[in-house]
């Protein structure tokens, strides 16, 4: 079996990213994927470009992505990792290197886990370099130790058994989906017909200010943490460590809107009861009044609203919306009894979308402690999918 020291042992191809800017096709039915777009360990398609079918190709000349290759990102943030999907319909986007596993010496679902893994991803701090931005070339990339890869039927076996949790993953993703669009249909169909309101009418922004708490902790989720419809729930850190931008008090219930480029949609429903939860001043935060929390949240997802912060943004490099303009968004003009009837229909159905979100925390927080396990065989595999069955 072919030693496997480094990361260039592992890939038979490794490949940059274009250096430029992929051309946006608004009509496109493919995707240009860049850092923002890498989430979590999976591609925020609402962050990516959509580009048209020969861009892809230009920006796929020198090496095609097929499923199961990986995209790391080696620049603004280092670290993040995505498979490409079935469709094969997404090209590497700036600041990106296309990892494709050697066949039949490393398996790709283990090498996505062996890449996401907390060791990997300190490896890969450690090696960043830049004086304002850290970074990673393509040769570094090559030569990033691999240490620890077992054999490849292992490798295998231990994808199988971590593969269980990125199947409940993938439903709890679908819930909050089916949820998306059932209650944006009942919200368009309540709100057919009706006038234009003001969000100030059924929401306050910005009402909370949060000082420093030197001693204590806090969540700081900012405008990265942020993509469309949710968000990555922020590690715990000490005051001190915290940015100048950590003053909007959240509390649950509360709807966040990015004031920086609002065409990308980046807003959430935050349904953490967590007193440690602070935004950063990048965001907008929308307090609702009584009885309107999934009633706000539906009112800001709609078209009108989006084309109104686009429209009052300003700047032109990072348009963004003053915080006093999120007050007089237009939304639908319903009555109490309209409103309360969505509420009562659409908050338990949110809230069995945060529990799902939830559990897909956990889930992911497992997955990532049983890989160093399995590796070193301090857990045997038989016994890890025992565990896993009692756990899903």
């Amino acid at each position: 079996m072919r030693e496997i020291r480094n990361l260039g042992d592992a890939c038979s191809e490794i490949v940059d990213c274009a250096h430029k800017t992929a051309p946006i096709d608004e009509e496109g039915q493919f995707f240009a994927v860049g850092t923002p777009a890498m989430r979590d360990g999976d591609i925020d398609y609402a962050e990516a470009r959509r580009i048209s079918y020969e861009t892809f190709r230009d920006w796929t000349s020198r090496l095609r992505p097929r499923f199961g290759d990986l995209l790391l990102a080696r620049e603004a943030p280092v670290g993040p990792v995505a498979r490409i999907p079935e469709a094969e319909n997404v090209a590497p986007g700036q600041r990106t290197v296309l990892l494709r596993p050697r066949e039949m010496v490393v398996e790709s679902r283990f090498l996505y886990y062996y890449m996401i893994s907390p060791t990997m991803q300190s490896e890969l701090e450690v090696r960043a370099s830049g004086s304002t931005v850290a970074h990673l070339n393509v040769a570094d990339v090559r030569l990033l130790a691999t240490p620890g890869i077992p054999t490849y039927p292992t490798q295998k076996a231990i994808s199988e058994v971590l593969g269980a949790f990125d199947n409940k993953i993938t439903a709890n993703t679908q819930i909050r989906i089916l949820v998306d669009d059932l209650l944006q249909t009942r919200f368009r169909h309540l709100t057919r017909g009706s006038g234009t309101a003001e969000l100030r009418d059924i929401a306050d922004v910005n009402v909370r200010k949060t000082n420093p708490q030197p001693g204590s902790s806090l969540r700081y989720l900012d405008i990265s943490s942020v993509g469309q419809g949710g968000y990555a729930n922020p590690e715990k850190t000490p005051w001190e460590a915290a940015p100048g931008r950590a003053r909007r008090g959240l509390t649950s219930g509360d709807t966040v809107w990015s004031t920086v480029r609002p065409n990308r949609r980046s807003h959430a429903l935050v349904l953490d009861s967590d007193p440690l939860l602070v935004a950063s001043t990048g965001l907008a935060v929308l307090s609702p009044k009584l009885g309107r929390t999934a009633g706000t949240y539906e009112a800001t997802r709609r078209e009108e609203f989006v084309a109104y912060l686009e429209s009052v943004a300003e700047g032109s490099a990072y348009p963004a919306v003053r915080g006093d303009r999120f007050e007089t968004a237009p939304i639908p003009d319903l009555d109490a009894t309209e409103w309360e009837t969505f509420e009562q229909i659409a908050l338990p159905l949110r809230m069995r979308v945060h529990a799902a979100n939830v559990e897909t925390r956990a889930l992911k927080g497992m997955r990532d402690e049983l890989l160093p396990l399995l590796m070193s065989g301090k857990l045997r595999i038989r016994d890890a999918k025992q565990h896993i069955a009692e756990v899903i």
